[in-house]
């Protein structure tokens, strides 16, 4: 397969969530290549499951308050929170008929270059079924898919220097107001890559697009025109709307 691999431009959730969608449906017809596409984020965001109530997820005075973005994911899985230049998110956009029809296999599968480019930089994470990396003080990162006729997006996020503080007062974990103590709780739960390397977030992905590369090949490529013009329509239509966020 020849790999398109995306890494430039800074957008907002809605538009990044609309680009998941745009670039899935133009694979699935046949009219794009695969691609692997890393995100640059505009502002602080929580992308939420499809199959979630936006109330049960969202401490919603706390994002209304601090400005974060809110958006439903067209994929599944829980709800995570996103600071621009703390986290790195990627999707891969690729062949249905190249992916393992075991689900659990294709997370392991897909994330498994990934992996392999992070511990080479000395972080200590594998993947967890079915669908985590892990270090061993805490989750590090989760995927999530869709499958369409001859598609599948996969796409995954990483902790580099999140504040899990802030994480955890813009989530709800149980209580609509988060105590000191369920904070420090729920931190142990959770790793961030800064802790334990020294390397920039840029290095950390330049390591991993050459590790994409040992594995599947691939050039660096830019987003088209059209794709990008049809992701921003999408995003005003849909991903920005409360009828989707809120649906549920």
């Amino acid at each position: 397969m020849k790999w398109r691999i995306i890494d430039e431009g800074r957008y907002s959730e809605a538009v990044h969530h609309a680009l998941d969608e745009v670039l899935t449906e133009k694979l699935d017809s046949g009219e794009m290549r695969p691609t692997l596409r890393f995100w640059h984020r505009e502002n602080s965001s929580i992308p939420f499951g499809r199959f979630q109530a936006y109330q049960d997820e969202v401490q919603h005075g706390y994002v209304t308050e601090n400005e974060i973005e809110v958006v439903r994911r067209i994929t599944g899985g829980g709800a995570m929170y996103a600071e621009p230049g703390n986290v790195i998110t990627y999707s891969l956009y690729i062949p249905k008929k190249e992916v393992p029809a075991d689900v659990e296999k294709s997370y392991r599968e897909l994330d498994r270059w990934a992996i392999q480019a992070l511990n080479s930089l000395g972080l200590d994470v594998e993947w967890r079924p079915l669908n985590d990396i892990e270090h061993p003080d805490g989750k590090i990162g989760g995927a999530a898919q869709l499958r369409k006729q001859d598609a599948v997006l996969h796409h995954t996020m990483l902790s580099y220097d999140l504040d899990t503080r802030k994480m955890l007062k813009a989530l709800r974990i149980g209580k609509e107001k988060v105590s000191d103590k369920a904070i420090e709780s729920a931190e142990k739960r959770v790793a961030v890559m800064k802790d334990y390397i020294e390397h920039s977030r840029e290095e950390v992905i330049d390591e991993m697009k050459q590790k994409f590369k040992e594995e599947y090949g691939g050039k660096e490529g830019s987003l088209t025109e059209e794709e990008l013009e049809e992701a921003c329509e999408l995003a005003d239509e849909k991903f920005s709307s409360n009828e989707w966020t809120r649906k549920m």
